[in-house]
């Protein structure tokens, strides 16, 4: 046994003190509880041994993604037990006031090599780009560091989080089959960032199972419109402009399945003022990501009937945000 063997069975709780609206129950999965600080940590494991199984990484091997949250550190925290290198590319310049330096330094810590890509060193006229195009555009930048760094060497395994289908399958398989576990089977809606999509339909496909009539939202901040720069196009358009192949994104996944009932936009101003209420309330040293889920399950829990029960993730570590401390930024 090793601390890999400790990813995943992390406590479901009922919130108690938070929940204002009589009648629905409203259960936490407590992901910040994973050893590696997130629930990234079932998303690294299940892609990597999914890596290892096909050979498309072998002993010696190096993994490579692009990240700006909890999936570099996880699969810095993974790779690290496993013997592999890990090498992760960082945006230069970020579309908010967000600051990764937290999760910067726990990546390096477990011997992560962490690369700062320039994106306007490769689309210079960005700024008169519409914000859908230009997150599009980034995104596909990074994703074509990867390809070329794989193509260029076998011994290096891309992860591509956003279009892995082993991303959705470690939620499926775990997140959610412990989700139903923890409920007993009964469960009316389901609430959870969009994030990589990995989460929101891999837990969605497994409670789907104990109720057809499942209700599904995803979270989003303000600032974040990763369903729409999957929607228009646009990152398809860039991937295809840096001669890379159409990949499916794990979003693209729960558009054409059409799961979701709602999106719920929450400010970020909501997300920390949840974040600091789940702290002082309830005890729950979570994140920021975290307080925004809750807050959208509150939100949903207004029109839910009498009886309702809701589930949702905490997904992180309050202190990967020390960096922005008061004023922390909810990101996905």
């Amino acid at each position: 046994m090793n601390i890999l063997d400790k990813i995943g069975n992390t406590p479901l709780l009922k919130l108690n003190k938070i929940n204002n609206v009589p009648g629905v129950d409203i259960y936490a999965k407590c992901e910040f509880m994973n050893p590696g600080g997130s629930i990234k940590d079932r998303m690294a494991l299940r892609m990597i041994q999914g890596a290892e199984s096909r050979g498309d990484l072998k002993m010696g091997g190096t993994i490579i993604d692009q990240s700006t949250g909890n999936t570099g550190p996880a699969l810095a925290f993974v790779g690290a037990v496993k013997g592999y290198r890990v090498k992760l590319f960082m945006p230069a310049q970020l579309s908010s006031s967000y600051n990764p330096a937290d999760r910067i330094k726990i990546a390096k810590l477990y011997g992560c090599e962490v690369t700062a890509v320039d994106l306007e060193e490769y689309i210079p006229d960005a700024v008169e780009l519409s914000d859908v195009e230009r997150a599009a555009a980034f995104v596909a930048i990074r994703m074509k560091y990867c390809f070329d760094f794989q193509e260029n060497d076998p011994s290096v395994w891309w992860a591509n989080q956003l279009c892995n289908p082993d991303n959705a399958a470690a939620h499926r398989d775990g997140t959610g089959a412990e989700i139903l576990e923890g409920m007993g089977g009964e469960i009316d809606a389901w609430v959870a960032s969009v994030g990589t999509g990995g989460t929101l339909l891999g837990a969605a496909q497994a409670l789907q199972e104990a109720n057809p009539a499942l209700k599904i939202s995803g979270v989003l901040p303000e600032d974040d419109q990763r369903i729409e720069w999957v929607r228009s196009g646009f990152v398809q358009k860039y991937l295809e402009r840096f001669g890379m192949p159409r990949m499916k994104f794990l979003i693209e996944d729960i558009l054409d399945r059409d799961i979701l009932d709602n999106v719920i936009t929450v400010p970020n101003e909501d997300a920390k003022r949840m974040a600091d209420r789940l702290c002082k309330e309830e005890g729950l040293f979570c994140g920021i990501s975290s307080g925004a889920n809750v807050y959208a399950a509150l939100q949903l829990a207004k029109n839910m009937p009498e009886g309702s029960r809701i589930a949702t993730v905490l997904v992180d570590r309050r202190d990967r945000y020390f960096a922005e401390y008061p004023n922390e930024h909810y990101v996905v």
